[in-house]
């Protein structure tokens, strides 16, 4: 019988389950790198208290999105 826990539930976790050198790992905190830098910098170009508030969340989910990838690839692939 499979663990319910065990099967992946997006198609980004079956891809880190799959990536045994890491490359796909790479190329999405990448994106994720990219993403972040570019809403810091709208951050910091000076917006609307309403507008830093909702560009701060983003950068946080993207922020969290990193650590979950990580840590994801690294459940599957351990050194």
């Amino acid at each position: 019988m499979t663990d319910v826990n065990d099967e992946p539930w997006f198609s980004t976790q079956q891809q880190l389950i799959d990536d045994e050198r890491g490359v796909e790992r790479d190329a999405l905190l990448q994106k994720l790198a990219d993403s972040a830098r570019s809403v810091k910098r709208q951050m910091d170009a000076g917006v609307t208290p309403g507008e830093f508030a909702r560009l701060d969340k983003l950068r946080l989910g993207l922020e969290a999105a990193t650590d979950v990838v990580a840590s994801v690839w690294r459940r599957h692939h351990p050194a």
